[in-house]
């Protein structure tokens, strides 16, 4: 292999799960370690403290939690996994290591909700404090965490108030600490390159991964050289495993069995990260997530597409209006801003003329703004039988004659439908409901298959609308003779 395809293969895509293994553990087991941690110090160094302190901080920790985050109700944290380099005698060093994992960790202090936005490594974006803009992750490696926080917030508009950065073997030594982590394997992947050190062999199906198959789970880009590729393939789902496996961290660490290990944990995290959070911090934040479970995070990545430069590099564009929706959204605590996110197909299933197009401006004011008209659909009755016709009869000879049946005839619908592909909320139903005032209608529901990226967009929602929301908004109805341009018609 080439020196230019070994550089490109040697970046370790380190999951930046961290954080929240130390912190959702909660519990008393946090208590033990405080005794010999200041509250007050960065991590990765530790003295003794009086148990006068001791008690004083375990009684802040329970009775005030967000004592160390004094007049915030939300915090930011840029997570960092640096990539890995290697010499030519086979030795792991980071000088001039860059971000291959990078994503804005947001904490609601007052709600105790969690949510994360990744950033992919090749974003092109100017770099603070320079006169150039190259990909994003290049700002960690020419002015380290303070570069790039800035960087960021730049390219975003959001400021990170701490930061945290992870070496190369923290997601292999945590998933050992923790005994392994189950997750979903997909699809099949593998992938081997000796010379940076890695070796990944995935089959399909519930896995229980160590750590060094762990650290292969959140790696994966391609296959070998050759080789069939994998629907796995690429940085959108590579960077969808690292959050399953982060909630596959999450979920291992809040086992109580887990909790007399606390300090092991902690002991192994802080000597694999680099933060300007207090060990105190960690411990508030403990505390105040330790009710989180792992499904309640969510969890996207900004969109974009890729391009190519005039040098022949690639890079990601990020689609700025629906970055700045995906900010809102789960940086910011903007719900409505999902409302950007969410396509929305409006479909006439009833024989009264004009009702999809009067939905869909319905929507539109509510705030949606991807929102058109589907046309006209109708649902495929199930054949009838018609009354005393048997289902089949018997000649005297004691042959089968076929049965007798109705034609089906396409028939409309008495009740909306919502079916939803890969919606990146499922507060989003409740809210389209809510914007055509069906609350108290009832309206089924029919869950597609997520999309293949499985957490961002392309996302859709298809509203068929049945007799119900025109009984729930009388005034959808036009005048007879209205022209409305639902001119399509499909069945179903």
């Amino acid at each position: 292999m080439d020196q230019g395809k070994k550089k490109m293969w040697r970046r370790t895509g380190i999951i930046v799960a961290l954080l929240f293994v130390v912190s959702v553990v909660g519990g008393l087991g946090f208590l033990k370690r405080i005794l010999t941690a200041g509250k007050n110090e960065h991590t990765g160094s530790g003295t003794s403290t009086s148990i006068g302190d001791t008690i004083k901080q375990a009684t802040d920790l329970a009775f005030n939690p967000s004592a160390g985050f004094p007049g915030q109700d939300r915090i930011n944290i840029l997570c960092m996994g640096i990539d890995d380099n290697w010499t030519d005698t086979d030795q792991v060093y980071t000088k001039d290591a860059r971000t291959d994992t990078l994503f804005i960790l947001s904490l609601d202090l007052i709600n105790h909700k969690i949510s994360m936005l990744s950033i992919p490594r090749d974003t092109y974006a100017h770099i603070a404090g320079t006169n150039h803009s190259f990909k994003i992750n290049s700002a960690y490696q020419t002015g380290g965490p303070e570069r790039a926080v800035q960087t960021v917030q730049e390219l975003l508009g959001v400021h990170a108030d701490h930061y945290m950065v992870l070496n190369i073997d923290a997601t292999k030594k945590m998933v050992d600490a923790l005994g392994g982590v189950d997750v979903n394997v997909e699809n099949e992947m593998h992938y081997h390159d000796a010379w940076g050190h890695l070796s990944i062999d995935l089959m399909p199906g519930e896995q229980h991964l160590d750590g060094a198959q762990a650290v292969g789970f959140a790696r994966y880009r391609h296959p070998d050289a050759g080789k069939k590729g994998s629907p796995e393939d690429g940085d959108d789902r590579r960077m969808y495993r690292q959050h399953v496996l982060l909630k596959g961290m999450i979920g291992k660490a809040k086992n109580l069995a887990n909790v007399t290990q606390a300090p092991h944990l902690i002991d192994v995290g802080m000597s694999s990260i680099r933060t300007d959070l207090t060990r105190g911090q960690l411990y508030d934040l403990a505390a105040i997530f330790k009710g989180v479970q792992p499904d309640d995070i969510k969890t996207a990545s900004i969109p974009g597409e890729d391009f190519r430069g005039p040098d022949g590099a690639w890079f990601f564009r990020p689609d700025a209006p629906k970055s700045s929706a995906y900010v809102d959204w789960l940086i910011k605590g903007d719900e409505t801003a999902i409302r950007r996110l969410t396509p929305i197909v409006v479909k006439n299933g009833t024989d009264i003329n004009g009702l999809a197009q009067r939905a869909v401006r319905q929507l539109i004011a509510y705030g949606y703004t991807d929102v058109r008209n589907g046309g006209t659909t109708r649902k495929i009755a199930a054949p009838v039988v018609p009354a005393g016709t048997p289902e089949s009869e018997t000649s005297m000879t004691g042959t089968a004659t076929p049965p007798v049946t109705a034609t089906a005839k396409p028939a409309v619908y008495e009740v909306t439908e919502l079916l939803d592909s890969g919606v990146p909320s499922p507060d989003v139903v409740r809210d389209i409901l809510t914007g055509m005032q069906m609350m108290n209608a009832q309206v089924l529901r029919r869950p597609n298959k997520p999309n293949h990226l499985g957490w961002t967009p392309p996302v859709n929602v298809t509203v068929v609308l049945g007799k119900d929301y025109a009984d729930a908004n009388p005034e959808a109805a036009p005048d007879a003779g209205t022209t409305t341009g639902e001119t399509g018609s499909s069945s179903e």
